[in-house]
């Protein structure tokens, strides 16, 4: 993919994503993923109620129940795909902002050094000069 160039000034804060993808990982861990593990271990067996009187109405308030929890499955699951997928994408960003600052500062120190080297090739060499003959004529 070509560069494009970037017009302005572009300015991250490393530290800021640093402590926002921290955040986000430690949430989902110690408690989105849990709390998702808790709800599935609770809800595995769906709705309950109305087994002994098997009823029309009560087949249909399980079932109505059943989809309700099922959908609150899948929005479960997706917010933690979610979560984890943002959480991942912010350390790569931070990584990759790391990487390219660091080589852009050993690049940097490299042109410096080049730059350096082509002064001192093209700066004369200092003559010292002879002081002024010093006497009565002079």
């Amino acid at each position: 993919m070509p560069e494009r160039p970037v017009h302005g000034r572009l300015t991250v804060d490393l530290a800021g994503l640093r402590e926002i993808s921290a955040d986000l990982r430690r949430d989902t861990d110690e408690d989105l993923r849990p709390g998702f593990a808790t709800a599935q271990r609770q809800m595995r067996y769906g709705a309950r109620f109305c087994l002994a009187l098997d009823c029309a109405e009560g087949r249909a308030a399980r079932a109505s129940v059943n989809d309700v929890l099922d959908q609150h499955r899948k929005n479960a699951e997706h917010q933690l795909r979610v979560a984890e997928g943002l959480t991942i994408a912010l350390e790569r960003i931070v990584e990759n902002y790391t990487d390219a600052d660091t080589r852009a500062a050993v690049r940097l120190g490299e042109v410096e050094a080049e730059l350096n080297r082509a002064l001192a090739q093209l700066t004369p060499p200092v003559v010292k000069q002879a002081p002024p003959p010093r006497g009565m004529l002079a």
